[in-house]
């Protein structure tokens, strides 16, 4: 794979500005290949800034919501959405299992605290 990527940047098209732009990931060769040793990297560091680009792609396909309580909403399904991910849960059995039994389904606080290692009270 590093060969594929060395013939791909030093390629010369013959214009200059596309071939400065061509080579340019050549200075980046150790970090931008550092993901085939290690595909467990995170692809970035700005976590924030993964968690707006969600709203964002979720606004331009349902066109946005339509009142303050659809934003608020898509703010804590989001939310939840995200946390359960960290945590390897399924999102929807584990919505699922909170609503058909609640009793025995740990909330995400519960799951949170088992993660990190802390005592929550019981929501019961």
């Amino acid at each position: 794979m590093a060969d594929a990527f060395d013939a791909l940047v030093d390629k010369e098209t013959g214009y200059a500005a596309l071939d400065d732009r061509i080579s340019k990931p050549a200075d980046k060769r150790i970090q931008l290949l550092a993901v085939l040793k290690h595909p467990d990297l995170p692809r970035h560091k700005n976590n924030r800034e993964l968690a707006a680009r969600r709203r964002v792609r979720k606004r331009n396909v349902s066109v946005g919501p339509h009142s303050r309580d659809g934003a608020r909403a898509w703010d804590t399904f989001q939310t939840l959405t995200a946390t359960s991910a960290k945590l390897g849960v399924g999102f929807v059995p584990s919505l699922r299992d909170r609503i058909v039994t609640p009793e025995t389904t740990p909330t995400v606080a519960e799951r949170v605290a088992q993660r990190v290692g802390i005592a929550v009270p019981s929501s019961a």
